[in-house]
């Protein structure tokens, strides 16, 4: 019998905890959940026993470690899933590796300037810089819905490891009141309302840990 376990951060604030979290919850795979308060002193030290980057999040699957988000919902996809991770078509599924490995290594004023946090309710000053990423991230999903989700609510009809990887973002903008078009509202808001998302947002409300914001940037 499999043994998988998750090793994340702060749930207010780690988003790229979140990330294989939901995926593993949308598709309701069991697995252990390993809860690390990030930059505490004693962090590294709990984290060397799973993590070899000491960052979180790692997936521990049987004798496997994985860490950084993005491999850790493609060994899920791969092992636990039966690629059912990614779209079943190979177009879709190009274009979801796509605008994934995009948010994974882009919107670097997104992440810096309006980390996630879950408790957070205020309307953030939008650099030409953050507009701009704003748009980009506004046209993936606006365009995605038009072209690929016509047969279910998510970015590719069916949830999937592209709507895992940018759940937290919608966050975000809710929290600093993103100005959005009709289409990248709509699924922002199916985003939001996923039982999981509100789960994930009603836990990290209720942690007492607080941090600085150059430290939440960094757990992006």
């Amino acid at each position: 019998m499999s043994h998988t376990k998750l090793v994340i951060g702060n749930k207010n604030y780690s988003s790229w905890s979140m990330r294989p979290w939901l995926l593993l919850k949308a598709f309701d795979i069991p697995f252990e959940e390993v809860n690390i308060a990030l930059y505490q002193d004693n962090t590294a030290e709990k984290l060397g026993p799973y993590s070899p980057s000491l960052k979180v999040p790692a997936l521990l699957h049987n004798e496997i470690t994985v860490w950084d988000s993005l491999a850790i919902c493609e060994y899920i996809s791969e092992q636990l899933l039966d690629g059912r991770g990614w779209p079943a078509n190979p177009k879709k599924r190009a274009s979801a590796r796509s605008v994934c490995a995009e948010m994974h290594a882009e919107f670097p004023n997104l992440k810096k300037d309006w980390p996630m946090n879950c408790k957070a309710s205020v309307e953030l000053f939008v650099s030409d810089k953050i507009e701009d990423e704003i748009a980009r991230i506004d046209a993936i999903w606006s365009c995605c819905r038009r072209k690929y989700g016509t047969d279910g609510r998510y970015l590719f009809g069916r949830f999937s490891i592209a709507d895992a990887m940018f759940a937290p973002m919608a966050i975000c903008f809710q929290s600093y009141g993103a100005k959005l078009s009709q289409e990248a509202q709509a699924y922002a808001n199916t985003l939001l309302a996923h039982p999981h998302v509100q789960q994930w947002i009603e836990q990290g409300q209720q942690e007492e840990e607080s941090m600085s914001m150059s430290n939440v940037s960094n757990m992006y």
